[in-house]
């Protein structure tokens, strides 16, 4: 018995020891947790009872250069299914609500994978009509989508993005840094499965809000209004494709853009199409006589020609080599200004070979031609001239006109911009500046100088001698009514791909021109690619020019500026002999010379040249005066000088 009482309290002694010892440890352990393990221990704390929820990223709007929104970011959903839990026979019910075919449903549904998306970016309406089901096994995630609220307008320069608002082209590519803004992130609690419970805390977006904006050089009126007349004009010549560019030759901003086909950014699956690439920045053409500006720019600022120089045209035909180049009519003596007026490429292979390839190739560079203008848009591609050293006679010859000439349009209108602002190569852009949420300027483009093309009286030599081109020349049908217009009509062979060869049918019609000529404000180019109708520029071209160049010069203020438009002259008295007759034979004109007082340029030109009169015009408005006058012998040499005024007003 005493033994057993021995035991049993060695027992109790050893259970005490150990249960002090182990308490000793635990609180030891509680100790050195709360002493040294504090914010370990708070950070598991919240990984496991605490959950971030970032919500979708928002994205800044675009808008035109008076505020018109072109891009804006709208709330969305991302709907899922979980297949395990999906119920196939609730595919129709899900299809109905989404717009899209129980097929589609079934067929994503139908994986061993325990989570797919079934649609991303859905609006809210289709998401909350879905949502309203409570169908087992379909849910949905916050989201946000991109929109475009006036479709394709400028889409191949707006550009597209990704179901993750990531920038995929065009300006949402190339600004994506300023266009991307973190969406606010929300902490809520959850229970031991993981299930939220309630939330708790709001922490506001790293890089502000939605009230980033980006706002445009583009006018959304005008870049409606060219797109209409580009599409009208690809359509009336059954041409595969057009384009059509408005830039301010004084700072470089785009003022409009155009492109057809046109492209919907709102179709997102469409951007790898080939309309869907801004082709004024990345596609070149051969700019066929719209480059005999500048080598009679060249010829001038060399001292090779002068302005009042006349060439020999060979009557039409001028052999190099083994080749021989021809003009559309059989000139002799052609002047400087003519040479443009008549777009002769006999004279201008005579300029090129005057000047030759070294100076001729440096000329070209200096209008920018060997480089990338620099534009803000993605993708911009240039096409080196050839070295002058390697350039045969005959390459000499073809590229004084235009002929093996690779530009893009945005360089072809920014050479044109040099000629219009006195001979300086700026930077063109279409980005005016992005602001904050404050309205605090983040980034903005200024108007910027990147060379001198030529002199300025070179430059004001040529505008004079490219009015021409309009007033008496090619570019008739570019006139605008009231104000002065300078500019140059372009025809090019097409290359065939395969063979390599210049096709003898496709051509590449285009206009270039600028204006009001005493102080440009607008250069305009607008190309159409493989017409059927006709294949001259200034039968093709021309027209949409003069379109959008009215709209433009209205739109702006430029005719109000200029003072009353002219009217048409007052009806004439009864029993008068008509003025408007549609022509006059040559018959007719060797009895006597013809009035042509009171009609307007384009009509007095049309009605001299049918006659086979030689023109020179002064001035514009109506005729005023005519040398020789009405009923005077006709001159010996076919001339005839119209003085033009606009009649006075009041």
């Amino acid at each position: 018995m005493k033994y057993f009482l021995r035991l049993t309290e060695f027992r109790l002694r050893l259970a005490r020891f150990f249960s002090i010892a182990l308490f000793a440890m635990c609180f030891a352990r509680a100790g050195y947790l709360c002493l040294f393990q504090v914010e370990f221990l708070h950070s598991r704390a919240r990984q496991q009872h605490m959950l971030q929820v970032s919500a979708p990223p928002e994205r800044a709007s675009i808008v035109d250069r008076n505020g018109q929104i072109l891009a804006l970011t709208l709330e969305a959903a991302d709907v899922y299914i979980r297949p395990a839990k999906f119920k196939p026979q609730t595919a129709p019910l899900v299809a109905e609500a989404l717009q899209i075919s129980p097929e589609l449903v079934r067929q994503r549904a139908d994986v061993s994978a325990p989570f797919v998306w079934l649609g991303r970016n859905v609006p809210r309406t289709e998401a909350a009509k879905l949502a309203s089901l409570r169908l087992e096994g379909v849910g949905t995630e916050p989201a946000r989508r991109r929109v475009y609220p006036m479709g394709p307008l400028a889409g191949q320069v707006l550009g597209t993005v990704g179901v993750d608002l990531e920038g995929l082209a065009g300006l949402e590519l190339k600004y994506d840094r300023f266009l991307r803004v973190n969406g606010q992130s929300s902490i809520s609690e959850r229970d031991a499965r993981g299930r939220r419970m309630k939330r708790q805390l709001q922490q506001p977006a790293r890089n502000g809000s939605g009230g980033f904006r980006l706002q445009l050089t583009l006018d959304a009126t005008l870049q409606r209004f060219t797109e209409a007349s580009l599409k009208k004009g690809v359509e009336r010549s059954r041409a595969l494709q057009g384009l059509a560019l408005v830039l301010d030759p004084q700072s470089g901003e785009v003022l409009a853009l155009a492109h057809y086909p046109e492209f919907d950014p709102n179709h997102r699956r469409d951007a790898s199409r080939p309309n869907a690439r801004p082709r004024a920045v990345t596609d070149p053409f051969e700019p066929g006589s719209t480059m005999k500006a500048f080598t009679v720019a060249a010829g001038l600022e060399e001292g090779v020609i002068a302005p009042e120089d006349r060439l020999y045209c060979d009557r039409g035909r001028y052999r190099v080599g083994n080749r021989v180049i021809r003009d559309h009519g059989r000139y002799e003596w052609l002047s400087i200004a003519d040479v443009l007026r008549h777009s002769s490429n006999i004279c201008s292979a005579k300029i090129g070979e005057k000047l030759g390839a070294e100076r001729l190739h440096a000329a070209l560079t200096r209008f920018g031609f060997d480089r990338i203008t620099s534009v803000d848009l993605p993708g911009e591609k240039t096409y080196p001239l050839r070295p002058w050293s390697k350039w045969a006679r005959i390459q000499l010859v073809t590229t004084s006109f235009g002929q093996g000439v690779a530009v893009t349009p945005m360089q072809l209108a920014v050479a044109y911009a040099a000629l219009a602002n006195g001979g300086q190569l700026v930077r063109p852009y279409v980005v005016k500046r992005a602001t904050g949420p404050d309205g605090a300027v983040v980034f903005e483009n200024r108007p910027q100088v990147v060379g001198r093309a030529t002199t300025p009286e070179v430059a004001a030599t040529l505008s004079r001698f490219l009015e021409g081109v309009v007033e008496s020349g090619t570019g008739k049908e570019a006139q605008i009514r009231g104000v002065r217009v300078a500019g140059k009509t372009g025809t090019a062979q097409k290359v065939e791909i395969g063979s390599g060869r210049y096709s003898t049918r496709d051509r590449i019609a285009s206009f270039i021109g600028f204006f009001p000529v005493e102080s440009p404000r607008f250069v305009i180019l607008v190309i159409i690619d493989t017409p059927r109708t006709a294949t001259y520029g200034g039968v093709v071209a021309a027209p949409v020019f003069r379109e959008i160049g009215e709209f433009a010069a209205d739109h702006f203020g430029l005719r109000a500026a200029l003072g009353p438009q002219p009217l048409p002259p007052p009806p004439l008295p009864s029993g008068a002999p008509s003025l408007r007759r549609a022509s006059w034979t040559a018959e007719e004109a060797s009895r006597g010379m013809p009035s042509f007082l009171g009609l307007g340029l384009r009509e007095a030109l049309q009605q001299a040249q049918t006659a086979g009169w030689e023109v020179e015009v002064s001035g514009w408005g109506f005729v005023t005066k005519q040398d020789p006058p009405p009923g005077s012998l006709a001159a010996p040499n076919r001339k005839l000088r119209l003085t033009l005024a606009p009649p006075a007003s009041g």
